[in-house]
């Protein structure tokens, strides 16, 4: 099997992709597509340099809505065939939050992915919804020997924790877990109270528009990031494989001149993921306790903010965390608190921001 892991530069958001070679069959991945930074030129040709024009993206992963992660798939769904979506199985109220999200924080209105994902995309893309799981710390793990070849599936639903292969008979594991975040929500409805608004009076983007002043003054009231759903993926192989890891030398970078590591292959990506929410983190670990000796790299949610980080994540194998966030943002992304944490568990910063030179890549060559 070959590998080639890429964590795009393209600043505040993210796209990262994956693309094997099995057995002389080539599979794609990508996990998010967006960014709030790049100017949309830049970042509809960052895209397009990605991959050839008409190339298959296999399995398109969506962490969640937020702009920063989607903005950028209309010009993917252009420019590649993409087979199958995997995304987050959201009820109305959490439709409601991420539009409210996404017309305050970037004044952006598209809402045809949220509400019609099916639609969205066509009728030759199929779409698979992951459904909300629950906090159980299951002691034995997720089984690696139930497997969902998700090249053969029709199905249009999964359990949080399904254990997806590309192909039959192969090595390597996409698992998904919708996490639903309850507590940001209820501050936002007992804000939007004061105001005399519920959240059925602003479930479409017109209607926050009409109270946009009031919905504004509340969301501000939110200790966070207001969003309801967001999936966590460990993609990586049911046993120890290595993967050789690379990026660019720049000179502002402290900790290495020449950065080149072999580590673990496994990734767990974590788009928003509040990891402050009680006993989640516990949890994924005790899902993932299988293969999370497999995991090397960790991509660090929300951009490394402070208000979705518990450094409990930080397993012993992990080596690299990658921060995706955009030089010029105005949140004080990526945290300081949350960088030391992670150089002290001995564990290398990688930052990709929305320049070239940021760019990481990991690869496994046999």
């Amino acid at each position: 099997m070959n590998l080639i892991r890429v964590f795009h530069p393209v600043g505040q958001g993210a796209f990262y992709s994956e693309r094997y070679s099995f057995n002389n069959k080539e599979f794609t991945v990508v996990y998010d597509c967006g960014s709030t930074t790049l100017r949309w030129r830049k970042l509809e040709n960052k895209i397009k340099s990605a991959f050839p024009e008409g190339h298959t993206i296999d399995i398109l992963f969506i962490s969640h809505f937020h702009a920063d992660h989607i903005n950028g798939i209309e010009t993917l769904k252009k420019h590649c065939n993409i087979k199958r979506v995997v995304l987050p199985l959201l009820d109305s109220e959490a439709k409601t939050l991420v539009k409210v999200a996404n017309m305050i924080d970037c004044n952006y209105s598209d809402t045809e992915l949220i509400d019609n994902p099916n639609y969205f995309f066509g009728g030759n893309t199929q779409v698979i919804a992951i459904n909300p799981t629950k906090i159980n710390q299951d002691e034995h793990g997720i089984s690696l020997e139930e497997t969902i070849d998700i090249s053969k599936t029709t199905a249009s639903r999964f359990a949080s924790g399904t254990a997806f292969v590309p192909f039959a008979r192969t090595n390597w594991l996409f698992i998904p877990f919708n996490y639903k975040h309850g507590g940001r929500k209820t501050q936002f409805v007992h804000a939007l109270r004061r105001y005399g608004l519920t959240l059925v009076d602003i479930d479409t983007t017109d209607k926050i528009q009409t109270h946009k002043s009031s919905v504004a003054k509340a969301y501000n009231d939110v200790d966070g990031d207001l969003n309801e759903n967001s999936m966590a993926l460990f993609s990586g192989p049911k046993t120890s494989k290595k993967v050789y890891h690379f990026q660019q030398p720049h000179r502002s970078r402290w900790h290495h001149n020449h950065f080149r590591l072999t580590l673990e292959s496994g990734c767990l990506y974590m788009g928003d993921i509040d990891l402050t929410e009680p006993k989640i983190v516990t949890d994924l670990k005790s899902k993932l306790k299988n293969v999370i000796s497999f995991i090397g790299t960790l991509q660090v949610p929300h951009h490394g903010s402070i208000k979705n980080f518990d450094n409990f994540i930080l397993d012993e194998n992990i080596q690299c965390a990658v921060f995706s966030y955009g030089t010029t943002n105005s949140y004080g992304h990526p945290s300081d608190r949350v960088i030391s944490d992670v150089i002290a568990n001995e564990i290398y910063p990688l930052f990709v921001t929305e320049e070239q030179s940021s760019m990481v890549t990991q690869w496994i060559a046999t």
